[in-house]
């Protein structure tokens, strides 16, 4: 575990190390969390803080304990089926004329492990682009963006300058296909300390979590995503339309 300041209290840094590893699907939904004396061992902590980590995550919703059985990461009950006609968060604040800039984070092309290559239908070790970026308007940043596209299904999409383009567009351009629609899930999470740097909110503070499936009008799916909106400055109403 990366060493924090001081001021940090260790159960603080305890939650946000869980809490990644949730975000981060290194600790899959279902799946049992280690016990608190592996815990203990691998951050150097006390049992004590390891267990008021542990309960600031079954608050959070982001674990559920079972007697007898351990801590296990809790699976989403929030799902909610995009309409067929889908706008993009870019499409989406265009539409209310709202001026934003945006900015890259991280691009680059990765090969996909076994969940993304489930969530995208592709082989293992196709290739895949991660695009990670903020969104702000007013100098303010009002969401986060993580994308996973195939490139199989749009290939060419990495050669995109992303600050300019937009990635609904830019997919149909390289895939030859509309977008179809999604499947998209919400749910109230807390920011933790990365994506609360990013989004320059409190590390505990309220964002709202969107995962995104999108498919081609064919079926196929082209991109797995996530996007954390400050609670503060997005509504669910802005993001989808249905027409």
């Amino acid at each position: 575990m990366q060493q924090m300041t001081n001021s940090v209290p260790l159960y603080t840094q305890a939650s946000n190390y869980m809490r990644e590893k949730i975000y981060n699907r290194e600790w899959a939904v279902d799946e049992q969390i280690p016990t608190e004396h592996v815990l203990m061992s691998m951050l150097g902590m006390s049992r004590g803080t390891v267990k008021r980590a542990i309960k600031t995550l079954v608050d959070e919703g982001l674990l559920v304990q079972i007697r007898g059985k351990g801590t296990f990461v809790t699976r989403p009950n929030i799902t909610h089926p995009s309409g067929n006609c889908l706008l993009s968060f870019a499409e989406s604040l265009h539409s209310q004329g709202i001026e934003f800039e945006t900015q890259v984070l991280g691009q680059e092309v990765i090969a996909a492990d076994e969940f993304l290559a489930g969530k995208l239908q592709v082989p293992v070790n196709a290739p895949v682009l991660f695009l990670r970026r903020a969104r702000t308007v007013d100098g303010e940043p009002i969401m986060y963006i993580e994308n996973r596209v195939s490139l199989m299904a749009a290939p060419g999409l990495d050669s995109f300058d992303f600050e300019r383009a937009t990635l609904f567009a830019s997919v149909e351009r390289c895939a030859g296909k509309r977008i179809g629609y999604s499947q998209a899930r919400y749910a109230a999470k807390i920011a933790g300390e990365k994506r609360g740097a990013i989004l320059r909110v409190g590390e505990e503070a309220p964002v709202l979590h969107l995962e995104q499936q999108v498919f081609l009008s064919d079926n196929v799916p082209v991109e797995w995503g996530n996007v954390w909106l400050r609670a503060n400055r997005y509504v669910v109403g802005t993001i989808l339309q249905r027409v």
